[in-house]
């Protein structure tokens, strides 16, 4: 088991996050508490992912503001992913659930490609945006410069950072947006 902290540095806000080994996979559930636009927000948050760290599930549910949020996404099959219930023919293929909201969904993408050091990859993410809290596609690339650093890029928002992890792989510096003040 692994769990982190995270401080939000862009507004206020905070997220908790625990890592765990299942039969079958991995599990990542956390709580996310932030400043939205103005309003708080407070969502809870679950990821499935396989052995290798695919993507297989998310759950989020809380509430932004004084709307309630309740989100489900589950990859069908290899190939197509269920949005509350819905086949989206644009996610098809996807590997990594990003949700926009946390740094933890992250790991799942740096674990899933194991890059080796000065080896990267574009990719793209089944992702929770939260401008308009709508699941859409997040073209991404992830190089790694070092033992625990990559290059991150996110072409869509113009971001382009150095991301940190530890040992396990969570990020534990993203600049700008977030850092870790407890771990273990």
């Amino acid at each position: 088991m692994h769990i982190v902290l995270w401080r939000r540095l862009d507004r206020e806000g905070h997220d908790v996050c625990r890592y765990s080994e299942i039969s079958d996979g991995w599990n990542f559930e956390g709580v996310a508490v932030f400043d939205h636009a103005g309003s708080a927000a407070n969502l809870s948050y679950s990821v499935s992912c396989d052995r290798d760290w695919r993507s297989r599930s998310a759950a989020v549910s809380g509430w932004i503001g004084e709307t309630v949020f309740n989100l489900t996404i589950e990859r069908e099959h290899a190939a197509n992913w269920r949005v509350n219930g819905t086949i989206d023919p644009a996610l098809a293929g996807l590997e990594d659930i990003d949700l926009g909201f946390t740094p933890a969904s992250n790991t799942n993408a740096v674990r899933r490609m194991n890059l080796s050091e000065g080896a990267g990859t574009d990719c793209v993410a089944v992702w929770l945006d939260t401008e308009d809290w709508a699941v859409k596609r997040l073209p991404q690339s992830y190089h790694r410069i070092g033992q625990r650093t990559f290059a991150y890029v996110s072409p869509q928002h113009d971001y382009r950072a150095t991301l940190v992890t530890d040992q396990f792989g969570v990020v534990i510096e993203y600049p700008g947006l977030w850092t870790a003040i407890s771990r273990n």
